[in-house]
């Protein structure tokens, strides 16, 4: 499922840069098994800012969060390969 998060991640943030939130983003994945990752994205470089795996990975499904600079937030979960489910929260 890691691979696959890797797949959904360009999309994502390319979605997000379309809506007008601006960089850096902080993008936070977990799933239901504990595995979690945190990265700081910003143009020029992604640095891991916090990240554990169960040896099974990311496990559908994975409930992700992207910040950006702004506040502005959109929630999101991957339930499978193909199938993403976005929710944004209004404030």
């Amino acid at each position: 499922m890691k691979d696959e998060l890797a797949e959904h991640l360009a999309g994502i943030l390319s979605a997000c840069e379309e809506r007008g939130m601006q960089l850096p983003f902080i993008f936070c994945a977990a799933s239901r098994n504990g595995s979690v990752v945190c990265i700081r994205m910003a143009a020029d470089e992604d640095t891991v800012l916090a990240q554990h795996f169960e040896p099974e990975g990311l496990i559908a499904p994975i409930s992700c969060m992207v910040l950006d600079q702004t506040g502005e937030e959109v929630r999101l979960t991957i339930a499978g390969r193909d199938e993403i489910a976005r929710r944004r929260l209004d404030r």
